[in-house]
């Protein structure tokens, strides 16, 4: 009777767990701030921006290399920011990705292949820490800041 009863416990609360913590696998990384699960789901790394692949803008391959050498064949954990709106225009889920106590959002930032946007204004959990890590990028040259001198740090551009 009591093993069933946690067995029941468990179960329920497993259902319960918010699909903010979720843990995933990866299928396909598009470029440095968008990425397909194994499900089909795609997910825009939130609060941050890289360089473009098309058209072709400066940094833009080597963040999109960069993800997916952090990302590897690790399970990825995603967490919404309550800030954010769940998806964007394009339907894709707005999350923080982390691989361990990892966060890639702000990982990619602090080795300068990607810059805070605050999309309408938004500031996130993470927001003075993502601001700090590209101050030291931009200070020690570090990836775009190094390879793209004419990128301009704008946040808040929507």
């Amino acid at each position: 009777m009591i093993q069933g009863i946690l067995v029941a416990f468990f179960v329920i609360n497993a259902q319960a767990i918010p699909q903010s913590f979720a843990n995933s696998n990866v299928s396909y990384v598009y470029d440095g701030d968008t990425l397909t699960l194994q499900n089909g789901k795609k997910v825009r790394l939130v609060q941050i921006d890289t360089p473009e692949l098309s058209p072709a803008e400066c940094y833009g391959i080597q963040a999109r290399d960069l993800l997916r050498k952090m990302v590897g064949t690790s399970t990825i954990k995603l967490r919404k920011e309550p800030a954010s709106a769940n998806k964007d225009f394009y339907k894709r889920l707005l999350r923080y990705v982390f691989v361990g106590s990892k966060n890639l959002n702000l990982e990619l930032v602090k080795q300068g292949a990607a810059a805070p946007r605050f999309f309408n204004g938004e500031r996130g959990k993470y927001a003075n820490q993502l601001l700090k890590a590209t101050q030291l990028a931009q200070q020690n040259k570090v990836g775009l800041w190094r390879e793209c001198p004419n990128t301009k740090l704008d946040p808040s551009r929507a």
